[in-house]
């Protein structure tokens, strides 16, 4: 750790992203019930503060971005620890990146209406439970704030509080709770092998120890993350959503589930010393959940009509090349750094280019009230710029060269290929598997762009105006990032090596990753690369007409109930579910209703008191306000400039 010489405490440093959205949630919450637009200020600006510190504040003070802070209390069972470090900081920064676009979108998007309040309650109280995780550095720590994070977006997800809603939460709640017992029971084993429980390196299990601790927690994030076989909330979840919602379910929160397979696989199995048997076996078994990912959920969206859900079933299989990229890592060992690089790499270009293609297609809900793809079509000249920034996403999920997602998937694709010269046979269809899932993936999301914007226009638009202009920003920011990752690799090269290098990997490939930061990454762009998209690309194409030709678009009605995932979770866990109101499910609905007894309370006071004030409040209303709240921001950052100067 090294910080400069300007006595800030560093105890300020990690608190700060977590305290000041959850300031923000209860500040959004009291003053909505008062002005919805000073509300919508207030959020973007908490969003725009908590980016602040974590891009600009923190880098500036911790030149390593290492850091680890204790905080003991006679009236603690433990001591809660803080930590930072490369790995964590790189997806701390995409994830509050993307959420503040995604809360400047939101403040166009969400109609107002009494539930809007406790959305934006939630809403920045997830993103503090979120951030919470990335910043623990003790497994603990971690497992409260993934806890807080699983029942706060049980609220987002059950947002319009319909049957379909609810019922996508409760199986979103009853497999979050399912994966947090998994991973509280792998924390257990660990303390008690070891005694420690502080999120690095782990040294001193045995094999079949660190085999179950590992496997107990990769299942337990592996919900979180989409990963198959516990994949099955996402695409009922991100389907009932608010758009802006499920553009952070699939751009952030399931990256929480993959930052915690990282630090698992790399933290916990990487330092035990497996023998090498037991290094290809759960190095292979990592990889084949991978491809197994990948492959299935691409083919569920190839069959989907519904936008929202065929764009879930799609952040299924791309968790499945970050996986396959951390299978890599852990098959290849010390020469694993291509598949570490690339499956972190992708975590950040996932969060990107899948939560931009959530945007736009929430903007084309917005206009037609419609998110079925058959019955759009002919958009492109009522709303251009979402064509083009639904176009930018398309591009870059499908690793087409020039844009963010090329640049991950080729360096998972060399990693793999150095996996499959050792494996042999045991990986021999990896790479076929790969350049399928990949095809697939062009095709499906081909057919979303075409299918949208092009051909006839088949539903009515909204004649209200266009697609207003803080929507558009939101969209245009993460448009920018896809771009500009995809011609300067190098700038997303430059945040993924250091947290890289702090893993045991050989030099060689360090080396190898440190030449792409020359010419600003341009050598990930060699002939091989780019002609193997070029193969991807013209599959994909065959494909999508082969779905269009052979009607295989609609086979997910045909799907056999054996092999139907929806009824594996029916017929596996009907007992557990019907069981699960013992865990909380009933206690998180009444309070959801007690939010809604709170909220008619509130308003029934403020009205009074408004009738009561009605020149203050008035006065108040007025655009002074906001005024007066972008002077309080802005001295938030001086205050806290301030006391670290005054620190110690």
């Amino acid at each position: 750790m090294v910080i400069d010489n300007v006595g800030i405490q560093p105890a300020y440093l990690l608190l700060a992203p977590i305290a000041i959205p959850l300031i923000g949630a209860f500040l959004c919450y009291l003053i909505g019930h008062y002005s919805a637009r000073l509300r919508n200020l207030i959020a973007v600006s908490i969003t725009a503060l908590t980016l602040g510190v974590v891009g600009i504040f923190i880098p500036h003070l911790i030149s390593d971005l290492t850091l680890q802070v204790s905080f003991e209390h006679a009236y603690l069972f433990y001591t809660p620890v803080l930590g930072l470090n490369p790995l964590s900081y790189t997806v701390l920064l995409v994830s509050i990146f993307v959420w503040m676009l995604a809360t400047v979108y939101c403040t166009s998007y969400l109609p107002e209406e009494s539930r809007t309040n406790r959305f934006y309650f939630f809403w920045l109280f997830s993103l503090s439970a979120d951030l919470g995780v990335l910043l623990s550095g003790d497994f603990i720590t971690l497992y409260a704030f993934f806890e807080l994070l699983t029942l706060s977006a049980f609220v987002l997800i059950n947002h319009e509080q319909k049957r379909e809603s609810m019922a996508a939460a409760k199986k979103y709640l009853f497999l979050g709770i399912f994966g947090g017992f998994l991973i509280l029971g792998g924390i257990a084993l660990l303390n008690n092998a070891v005694g420690s429980i502080a999120v690095a390196p782990v040294n001193g299990l045995t094999e079949p120890l660190a085999l179950l601790i590992a496997g107990c927690m990769i299942l337990g994030f592996g919900v979180k993350a989409g990963m198959y076989p516990v994949h099955i909330w996402l695409p009922d979840a991100h389907s009932v959503a608010p758009t802006p919602a499920s553009a952070v379910l699939s751009g952030v929160m399931i990256k929480i589930g993959a930052y915690g397979i990282f630090i698992t696989a790399l933290f916990i199995l990487f330092p035990t010393g497996l023998s090498e048997l037991a290094a290809s076996l759960s190095g292979l078994a990592v990889i084949w959940i991978g491809l197994i990912t990948m492959i299935s959920a691409v083919f569920l969206a190839l069959m989907q009509t519904n936008s929202k859900r065929m764009l879930a079933y799609h952040s299924i299989s791309q968790m499945g090349f970050i996986i396959l990229g951390i299978g890599c890592a852990l098959y290849l060992g010390e020469g694993g750094a291509l598949g570490f690089a690339g499956g972190l790499f992708h975590l950040v270009n996932h969060a990107l280019f899948k939560a931009l293609l959530f945007l736009s297609v929430g903007a084309v809900f917005l206009r037609t009230q419609e998110l079925d793809m058959y019955r759009l079509g002919g958009l492109w000249k009522a709303m251009p710029a979402t064509a083009a920034a639904m176009a930018i996403g398309v591009l870059a999920i499908s690793g087409i060269p020039g844009f963010n997602g090329f640049v991950s998937k080729a360096l998972i694709h060399h990693a793999l290929l150095d996996a499959q010269h050792i494996g042999g046979w045991a990986l021999l269809p990896a790479e076929a598997i790969f350049i399928i899932a990949c095809a697939g993936t062009v095709a499906s999301t081909g057919k979303l762009i075409l299918f949208t914007f092009t051909g006839e226009r088949k539903t009515p638009i909204s004649k209200t105006g266009r697609t207003p202009l803080p929507m558009k920003a939101g969209m245009a920011g993460l448009s920018v990032a896809i771009i500009l990752l995809g011609i300067l690799p190098g700038l997303g090269i430059f945040f993924i090596l250091p947290a890289t290098a702090m893993m045991p990997f050989n030099g060689q490939d360090i080396a190898y990753l440190f030449g792409y930061l020359g010419f600003g990454g341009g050598a990930v762009y060699t002939p091989y690369s780019v002609s193997i998209a070029f193969i991807e690309v013209i599959a994909g194409v065959a494909l999508f007409f082969a779905y269009v030709t052979y009607g295989w678009f609609h086979w997910e009605q045909k799907i056999p109930k054996p092999i139907s995932p929806d009824v594996w979770y029916s017929r596996g866990t009907g007992a557990l579910l019907s069981a699960s109101h013992l865990i909380g499910v009933d206690l998180l609905t009444k309070i959801q209703q007690a939010t809604l007894v709170c909220d008619s309370s509130f308003r029934n006071w403020y009205t009074a008191f408004s009738m009561k004030h009605q020149k203050r409040v008035a006065y108040l209303s007025s655009f002074e306000a906001e005024i007066l709240i972008i002077t309080l921001v802005l001295g938030m950052y001086l205050v806290i400039f301030l006391i670290g100067q005054n620190a110690g």
